[in-house]
């Protein structure tokens, strides 16, 4: 068989270069929590108008490179699972829902842990700004429904346990 060396050294590095490009596309498209390894951990517990509360365990975005990525590209989080943006110092936020697959519940709080707003059940994939409605100092984000079901409403305190170990950069 003879085969015509620029033809063959075309092909290895199409072959190579797809493989390449394919890698480096899904190690920057995290499916799901687990893919993000490096990211600080946290528990948060909400403790809403005498319920018991419901504990979450939540990946915190401290970094500017951490808020940015979010939940983008993930395509499933557990019930008792999310993810906690931390702003220092508190201002006024605009969240966006682009390549996140999931449907959210973003809960905008402010410094003194008090829900400023709630963004029940985004639209995935929109890249509308989601308004924090004024200065907070956290966002919350977890799946959508669930601030209904455990019947979490603006004005509500939240108590963020540990919340100042949770302060980020």
């Amino acid at each position: 068989m003879i085969i015509r060396k620029p033809y063959f050294y075309i092909f290895v590095i199409t072959l190579y270069s797809s493989l390449f490009y394919s890698s480096s596309v899904t190690s920057l498209n995290p499916k799901s929590m687990d893919d993000l390894k490096h990211w600080k951990k946290g528990s948060v517990k909400i403790q809403v108008d005498g319920n018991e509360g419901l504990e979450l365990n939540v990946l915190i975005a401290g970094s500017n490179k951490e808020r940015r990525q979010g939940l983008m590209h993930i395509e499933f989080m557990e019930e008792d699972q999310g993810m906690l943006f931390i702003f220092k110092p508190a201002r006024k936020v605009s969240m966006w829902m682009r390549n996140t697959p999931l449907t959210l519940d973003m809960i905008f709080i402010d410094r003194d842990g008090k829900i400023i707003n709630i963004a029940k059940n985004t639209t995935p994939y929109s890249t509308k700004g989601i308004s924090s409605g004024g200065p907070i100092s956290w966002v919350l984000e977890v799946n959508g429904g669930l601030s209904e079901r455990i019947n979490i409403k603006t004005g509500d305190l939240v108590s963020l346990k540990p919340i100042e170990d949770l302060d980020g950069e």
